[in-house]
């Protein structure tokens, strides 16, 4: 049996092993924690750097497992993924739920994966506000709108109406999906091994 040290790629110069071998260097990203600040920048600079360091052939890769975050980190990112001039996989492994269900389902229609036993957590939006009465007449407006883009983000990316949004994915209770259930509701394109 081989250990962790062991070379994967040997060149004149230097030999790779599995503790200094980068996945951003082949095109491919984790998003394996919250989504916050930090998180999408970090995500948002490989998409970036990306863009101009690979040919426009290579897709990029970013695999997900997180339990969702900041709505306006998420889109960030999502605005990102949208505009890439690469085509984005994306990977849902273990759970994405909440904004990291809206980042999933943008990538690229046809490149967005499932593993077999993960599964998507979709609900409404939460947000906690304070101030004088007119703030909150301002604040309300502004929920709309994010709730509504919500909905048109879900519409399309995904084989289901406004109402099926809004009964479905955005409904009074968090909405837990498998992989085969997503891929009926267009959610992802294919459910199979990461790698494969």
């Amino acid at each position: 049996m081989q250990n962790s040290k062991t070379v994967i790629v040997k060149s004149k110069e230097e030999s790779t092993t599995v503790e200094n071998f980068s996945l951003q260097s082949i095109g491919a990203y984790m998003l394996f924690r919250s989504i916050d600040e930090e998180s999408s920048e970090e995500l948002c600079e490989f998409i970036i750097k990306a863009n101009y360091m690979f040919p426009p052939d290579q897709p990029l890769t970013i695999m997900i497992n997180s339990p969702g975050g900041v709505v306006y980190d998420g889109f960030g990112v999502i605005d990102l993924i949208e505009c890439s001039r690469l085509k984005i996989q994306t990977v849902a492994i273990g759970m994405v739920a909440s904004m990291a269900a809206l980042i999933f389902t943008a990538g690229t229609k046809g490149m967005r994966t499932m593993s077999r036993n993960s599964y998507v957590m979709t609900h409404q939006f939460s947000q906690w506000f304070e101030g004088k009465y007119h703030e909150f007449i301002a604040q309300r407006a502004h929920e709309d709108d994010l709730h509504d883009r919500f909905i048109q983000h879900f519409v399309r990316h995904s084989k289901m109406t406004e109402k099926q949004v809004s009964d479905v994915l955005l409904g009074s209770s968090d909405k837990w999906i498998n992989a085969k259930e997503a891929l009926k509701l267009g959610l992802c394109d294919r459910i199979q091994d990461p790698w494969s």
